[in-house]
């Protein structure tokens, strides 16, 4: 695992990316930019150099987050087993993190539409689904609950449905993003999916749970 870091090149680079794109971005923004807004017209301001900075800020706050997690991990003896994986789904985050931060600015610039951010949460919930049935228990990322965590039977059942699920949720989220009128509804194309398969697989945990004791 010292071999490589926690976080991919590829999620630094995004990082460096949307920190010289949001400067670029800076020089071009009034002094004051709406952060909210209702019934299409704004009801709340921050300053230009804020909403520059707060999404790459996140994004640091990741990355540096993703290189502590596994070290404390009462299980970290595990991460051997999925550490590309590990890697892969915080290079995600990241990136897709990048992305939704890039269209808030094209918005702020008027040259675009925040339904590409959403798009962006789809995309970010489909690539990490792919991916989930390849973690082993931990204490971090994951379909955690009291059943997973109690055995190991149960957490690999649960993220191979996690994962055949996770897919079309996100394929859903992104067609949802473009169908659904925009402002409070779009809102819906992300929430009503991920609490549907959050649902759906906490309840699956638990009956795998009770088919294994039987």
């Amino acid at each position: 695992m010292n071999k490589k870091g926690a976080m991919p090149w590829w999620g630094w680079f995004s990082w460096v990316v949307v920190i010289v794109l949001g400067c670029l971005a800076y020089f071009h923004l009034p002094a004051q930019v709406p952060s909210h807004v209702h019934a299409g017209k704004p009801t709340l301001y921050i300053s230009r150099l804020l909403a520059v900075m707060y999404e790459p800020s996140i994004m640091l706050v990741i990355i540096l987050l993703w290189h502590v997690l596994w070290r404390i991990d009462p299980r970290k003896r595990n991460y051997v087993s999925f550490w590309g994986t590990y890697r892969y789904i915080g290079g995600v985050i990241v990136v897709c993190v990048g992305l939704i931060y890039l269209t808030v600015l094209g918005h702020l610039l008027h040259i675009g539409t925040m339904r590409f951010a959403l798009t962006a949460y789809g995309l970010m919930f489909m690539l990490i689904a792919n991916v989930l049935p390849r973690l082993r228990p931990n204490w971090w990322i994951g379909v955690r609950t009291p059943w997973t965590l109690s055995s190991e039977e149960t957490w690999n059942r649960t993220h191979r449905l996690s994962g055949q699920l996770g897919i079309p949720m996100g394929i859903l989220i992104m067609i949802l993003a473009w169908v659904l009128p925009t402002n409070r509804f779009t809102v819906a194309a992300v929430v009503i999916p991920v609490l549907l398969w959050a649902l759906i697989t906490v309840v699956a945990s638990y009956f795998y749970a009770r088919q294994e004791r039987h």
